[in-house]
């Protein structure tokens, strides 16, 4: 399911990044829920599709991700963030064979911690994300080599580094480094999920308005020139972190930027976000330029409300309906699906290596269980002696 105001609003105003996921369904007959999702200029969900299918196999993926090249058709740039399922690699080679294909890190580091036995706040999972989201080769090698667990660094050398490396990647994926974009909206339709096809495609349907008019509006009354929560913000941030650097000009566009970490060359034009950083910041100031002008329109304000600016339109009453002839006589059987019997599962099966949230008593604030079967004995306070 590809909504218009979707496809024609990420063609013309979304960066070419897209994460991909899918969820299971829960209702009587199961099935997989597929989804494609992008960031707006405001770090909002953007729904590019949606699909469904059976299973998550080689011919599902491939399915889906050629619905959805019908749909975006050839967009030069596209990278598509997924996790490490071999489908989707394999549906990505066949069917977007110029895109570049990036790993969610998050995953990534979820199979480094359980492949390896590794604690949550283990040292050797921080040098990868600090790796993972580092935008110079010098500062990712500085990461990476205090890696010192051999059998990590191969395995993540074996997955691809220009895969989960904003500094190697073959493309330009800018800040989107995970799929919890795609995670997010699986858990907005998590109620939905249980109910019929029809029903959930409605319930998609319905969110979408609501989003687009939402966002359209507050677009419109934004007067920055920038987006307020992506690009304004970051900005800013950048602006105050830039006041304490030294700058040395070596030419007309390159300059040397010393920080007190890593000195580097700055030269005024910006690959991986598009989005003038700290460096380049305190260069602009050297040589009184604006800023804003370098960040690329893919941050501005007008580009944001131009992804807004068609309406998403809920499905009419079925008998108002224009059904071609050569349709009204195909018969839709429900799917092979063997129904168990018994209450359906409702909760979210834990990714590998995730951290399963542990139970605290309100009570007595010990881990464990919950209020509802607290056995504790609690100490009475002053006041409850009073009363």
């Amino acid at each position: 399911m590809a909504i218009g105001a979707c496809i024609r609003g990420f063609k013309s105003s979304m960066r070419p990044v897209i994460a991909v996921d899918a969820t299971h369904l829960k209702c009587k007959y199961r099935g997989v829920l597929f989804v494609a999702t992008a960031f707006d200029r405001n770090r909002n969900i953007y729904p590019v599709a949606f699909g469904i299918g059976d299973l998550e196999t080689d011919a599902a993926w491939e399915w889906f991700l050629r619905k959805l090249h019908c749909a975006i058709g050839d967009c030069s740039n596209l990278v598509v963030i997924s996790d490490l399922k071999v489908s989707i690699h394999n549906g990505l080679r066949r069917v977007f064979p110029g895109a570049s294909h990036g790993i969610c890190f998050y995953h990534l580091k979820g199979n480094i911690k359980a492949s390896f036995k590794l604690k949550q706040r283990d040292p050797i999972l921080g040098y990868f994300v600090r790796a993972a989201k580092s935008y110079r080769l010098a500062e990712f090698n500085r990461h990476f080599s205090r890696i010192n667990n051999d059998r990590v660094r191969t395995y993540l050398l074996r997955a691809g580094v220009q895969k989960w490396s904003r500094a190697h990647c073959d493309g330009r994926r800018y800040n989107v480094m995970t799929t919890n974009i795609v995670e997010s909206i699986n858990s907005v339709l998590r109620f939905a999920r249980m109910l019929p096809v029809l029903h959930l495609i409605d319930e998609i349907t319905n969110l979408l308005v609501c989003w687009f008019r939402q966002r359209r509006e507050l677009a419109m009354k934004s007067h920055s020139t920038l987006c307020p929560d992506l690009g304004e913000i970051k900005l800013r941030k950048r602006l105050d972190a830039a006041s304490r650097m030294n700058v040395v000009k070596i030419n007309e566009v390159e300059c040397n930027v010393l920080d007190g970490d890593l000195n580097g060359l700055v030269h005024l034009k910006f690959d991986l976000e598009q989005l003038s950083c700290k460096h380049a910041i305190a260069v602009c100031r050297h040589l009184k330029l604006n800023p804003y002008s370098f960040a690329s329109s893919y941050y501005t304000r007008a580009t944001w409300v131009a992804a807004y600016a068609e309406s998403i339109y809920p499905v009419p009453p079925e008998g108002t309906w224009v059904i071609p002839e050569n349709l009204k006589k195909v018969k839709i059987l429900p799917p092979l699906c063997k129904v168990m019997p018994g209450r359906r599962k409702t909760q979210r099966i834990a990714s590998r290596g995730e951290e399963s949230r542990k139970k605290k008593c309100s009570r007595c604030s010990v881990k464990g269980h919950y209020r509802s079967t607290c056995k504790q004995s609690v100490p009475l306070t002053n006041k409850q002696h009073v009363a």
